[in-house]
């Protein structure tokens, strides 16, 4: 924990130092916030959005926008922070050190990932406060929920550092991952909308699961018990994820001790 507080500690200095840093990224929610409002208000009320999650399109959106940046930034943070560690130089240094890789790229992406919490929940927060968002969240539901989803993501972004850590380039994967998430998991519509065949498609992402499950638990105060189902297949993504992910890194280090291209930027 010392060490996940140093990394913090030293990236929120490096974060704050720039002054408008905060205040941009207020801004540019408010306006994310605003530009919803006034499509939900253009759209009108969605009979399939009532009955489904009893909520209108700018709640269910709200909640599909503030839960995608928290997995987006599990999935793209450890690759982004390794890349930078590759280009400074930093990383060679780092993994010399008596830690595993696993710590190091942990270490890494341990401010964007605690930026992105914190704007999801100010998202959600102000959605609420100043444009009347219709949550009505089960605390304990919602809260297990987003940690499944937060360790099954982490998985895939390690997998995607491990892809950096070889190549010393971003990872295809990734890109693919994040527009298959934004198209079919549902993030700004239903995944009623899609034909079937994408329906069918949309269930092999974790992120259908996580949104579907956090959108229960927000909108329509599911509890633990109704969401657990949801919570079981995101467990197995788990299952699945953690020992690829932990095999991949493990071959990226042996492969860069290997050939000597670690200090390569």
């Amino acid at each position: 924990m010392r060490l996940l507080w140093a990394f913090f500690r030293r990236d929120a200095l490096i974060a704050f130092s720039y002054r408008f840093s905060a205040a941009f990224l207020v801004f540019g929610g408010l306006i994310t916030l605003t530009v919803f409002h006034f499509l939900a208000q253009t759209m009108g009320e969605n009979s399939l959005l009532r009955q489904r999650y009893g909520a209108d399109y700018f709640s269910f959106a709200l909640v599909g926008v503030a839960v995608a940046i928290c997995l987006r930034a599990l999935q793209t943070s450890f690759a982004a922070r390794l890349r930078e560690a590759q280009t400074d130089g930093s990383l060679e240094v780092l993994l010399s050190a008596p830690l595993s890789t696993f710590r190091v790229i942990a270490c890494l992406a341990t401010w964007p990932i605690a930026n992105a919490l914190v704007r999801a929940i100010g998202l959600m927060a102000f959605g609420a406060v100043l444009f009347g968002a219709e949550l009505s969240l089960d605390p304990l539901a919602f809260g297990v929920t987003l940690l499944a989803s937060l360790a099954a993501f982490g998985a895939l972004g390690l997998l995607s550092a491990s892809f950096v850590l070889t190549f010393k380039r971003g990872d295809p994967f990734a890109y693919v991952l994040d527009v298959a998430t934004y198209l079919l998991s549902g993030v700004v519509y239903p995944v009623d909308v899609l034909p079937p065949e994408l329906q069918a498609l949309s269930q092999l992402l974790p992120a259908t699961h996580a949104l579907h499950a956090l959108r229960d638990a927000s909108l329509r105060g599911a509890a633990l018990a109704d969401v657990l189902p949801r919570v079981g297949v995101l467990a197995g993504f788990c299952l699945l994820l953690w020992p690829a992910a932990a095999l991949a890194l493990t071959l990226a280090r042996r492969h860069t001790e290997r050939t000597g291209t670690l200090p390569h930027a």
